[in-house]
């Protein structure tokens, strides 16, 4: 797959917004403890509101840093169609990710998931940040509400709607993959690219 530097540049963060991460970690938040107090998904109202009230916070250290946490992740409805739709119509895109390097099979795992659903030729275009800021593009779909970091960056912000981002106001929002388009492209002020 060939970048055209005359075409806009796509960041797609993966968990929580083409991956269904939350699932994963409250599966093996109860394999860890069966009464561990989970908050679903759907019930999150912050973007590490990981625990309800009482949790044992090794408990919720040891399932971060489990292995198996980025192993075989579902990913959300849509999404991986709608990412290959955009590579087709001609956007250089890319998986921008923040890794957990002390969760020795992050970095493995997000590679993995890449590779299963958008084939191996898609390895290269895997960028790993702690400051997706100082990351070049034109738009970033990503779950977390507030990106900060040392830059200012030069995407603008479509967040992926999750019940943890739903008090930002202000930016664009994308609750439904197949929506992509009517997003992303007034965005760029373009009908396409």
């Amino acid at each position: 797959m060939k970048e055209n530097p005359d075409k806009p540049i796509a960041l797609i963060d993966m968990d929580g917004t083409w991956l269904q991460w939350g699932v994963r970690l409250n599966e093996i938040l109860l394999r860890l403890d069966p009464s561990f107090p989970i908050v679903d998904d759907d019930k999150r109202t912050g973007w590490d509101d990981l625990a309800g009230p009482g949790a044992n916070p090794e408990v919720l250290k040891a399932a971060m840093n489990h292995p198996d946490l980025y192993t075989g992740l579902d990913p959300v409805p849509y999404a991986v169609e709608a990412i290959l739709e955009m590579a087709d119509e001609g956007w250089n895109v890319f998986h921008c990710s923040t890794p957990t390097w002390t969760n020795p099979g992050c970095v493995a795992g997000k590679l993995a998931a890449v590779d299963q659903y958008f084939g191996p030729e898609w390895a290269d275009r895997l960028i790993l940040t702690y400051d997706k800021t100082v990351v070049r593009g034109d738009v970033l779909a990503d779950d977390k509400g507030v990106i900060t970091g040392a830059a200012v960056p030069t995407w603008k912000h479509l967040i992926h709607d999750q019940s943890h981002n739903r008090s930002v106001t202000g930016t664009p929002r994308m609750t439904d993959w197949r929506e992509w388009r009517g997003h992303v492209y007034p965005m760029l002020g373009a009908v396409s690219v």
